[in-house]
């Protein structure tokens, strides 16, 4: 086996393993829904990231983010790849998987980790690729590993306008649960909105992109949800990006200032 691709593989799980496990108390507070931390990686693809990742590469991402209202601090992660192929399914989709690990105190005052409560599996088709608009779906899936049973299903759409150095984008989902929870409502219904702009053209500058997202989310039997959030994204190299921004998320009476720290790597081909 060639050592690139062992440094790939050895990569890949080591995101696996840093992106481990959900408390148990955590998972039995009320979570708004599982879109929270999945629609991390749609924002980032509306004004920095392409909609897919290259063709034939992997790509990791994966974030450190603190909740300022219960003093949480999570880890969510998503591994991507595209196939090389010369369709839209095998070629122009991506295929990843997401999870996250909460750190929570508990009645005792301890930190315990635990595997992820739920993992989510997607296919993000590029059904439209033009030199200023993009337009993918994203068909989601979410499996419940405790807490909740059933499953999660449902799609995403994703628009892109690029202009200049500026882009504009939009998402418009819905998920349901096949079996229904105080924790897990029977629908999710989110549209978000998106736009950052380039510094500069070029240079390093160039590299550097302030971006600033809204997204209202409303849930069955639910209050809902409006976020606004506002950051800036440094692209190191090529394959490596940073994100830095702040999250507020506002329901009825409850406000939720969250700090996050995004790491996004390309490993380059699989083979």
């Amino acid at each position: 086996m060639p050592l690139a691709t062992v440094y790939r593989i050895a990569a890949t799980l080591a995101v696996l393993l840093v992106s481990a496990p959900l408390s148990e108390a955590a998972f039995r507070r009320s979570r708004p829904s599982s879109s929270r931390h999945s629609s991390l990686s749609l924002r980032r693809r509306l004004h920095v990231n392409p909609l897919i990742t290259d063709t034939g590469t992997v790509e990791v991402e994966w974030n450190s983010l603190y909740s300022g209202l219960a003093g949480d601090y999570s880890m969510p992660a998503t591994v991507k790849f595209t196939p090389e192929g010369s369709n839209v399914w095998w070629g122009r989709t991506e295929y990843s998987a997401s999870f996250d690990t909460l750190e929570a105190y508990n009645a005792d005052g301890r930190q315990p980790v635990h595997f992820s409560d739920r993992v989510s599996v997607a296919a993000t088709a590029l059904l439209v690729d033009q030199p200023y608009f993009d337009l993918a779906i994203a068909p989601q899936v979410t499996a419940f590993l405790r807490g909740d049973s059933g499953v999660r299903a449902g799609a995403t759409a994703i628009g892109r306008f690029d202009f200049g150095r500026n882009n504009l984008g939009f998402t418009a989902g819905w998920n349901g649960a096949t079996a229904a929870s105080v924790t897990n409502p029977a629908g999710t219904m989110d549209l978000g909105l998106g736009a950052g702009r380039r510094l500069a053209a070029q240079g390093w500058l160039g590299r550097i992109t302030p971006h600033a997202n809204f997204v209202y989310e409303r849930s069955t039997g639910q209050s809902p949800i409006r976020a606004t959030f506002e950051g800036v994204e440094y692209q190191i190299t090529d394959k490596v990006a940073v994100d830095i921004s702040g999250q507020h998320f506002r329901t009825t009476g409850v406000v939720d200032h969250q700090f996050l720290v995004g790491v996004t790597v390309n490993l380059g081909r699989w083979r």
